[in-house]
């Protein structure tokens, strides 16, 4: 009898509690953004930046796909000038990036901001900024920044290209962090 009054007591501690955005939501984008990194830094040192182009159609998904399983969310990268279509943001992500944009302006720090997703639940948005010239090699300045062996590769793989003239700090996109409504 006393092992089953125990047991009891022992259930209600490990219930499942709902994720907190806010909490879990930087968590995951770090987690997701470490391996991204790994792979393009790897991929820019064996190939040059032809070799990011292939991380970030092929491997990029992938991450996200993978990362958010882990987590039990749906995790994917959005912009408002997306290099690939499937990136594009929707209304919610617009908003987002609306913010980030006015806070970069405003010369303040962006802030993650959690929202009520449009199928219930709550999604996490965080800023991409293009922090390092390294990134520019492939979203800067086309005559100026990215290498024509590199244009060209881009205009291949992406015909509907958005995604350059940036400068490093500038606001790329955003790592949009959708929670399941539980």
């Amino acid at each position: 009898m006393k092992r089953i009054a125990l047991l009891l007591l022992i259930l209600p501690c490990h219930a499942e509690t709902p994720a907190d955005p806010a909490t879990l939501g930087p968590k995951i984008v770090a987690e997701a953004s470490a391996k991204l990194l790994a792979e393009l830094t790897a991929a820019i040192a064996k190939d040059g930046p032809q070799g990011a182009i292939a991380v970030c159609s092929e491997k990029a998904p992938q991450i996200a796909a993978e990362t958010g399983k882990t987590h039990g969310v749906t995790l994917r990268r959005a912009s408002s000038k997306p290099r690939n279509p499937k990136n594009a943001a929707d209304p919610s992500e617009l908003e987002s990036l609306a913010g980030f944009a006015a806070a970069i302006e405003a010369r303040q720090a962006p802030q993650p901001r959690v929202i009520a997703a449009a199928k219930g639940g709550k999604t996490f948005h965080a800023p991409i900024l293009l922090a390092s010239p390294l990134c520019l090699q492939c979203h800067g300045n086309p005559e100026r920044d990215i290498v024509p062996a590199t244009r060209a590769a881009l205009r291949k793989a992406y015909p509907a290209d958005q995604a350059t003239g940036y400068t490093v700090g500038q606001l790329r996109g955003l790592w949009s962090v959708t929670f399941p409504n539980r």
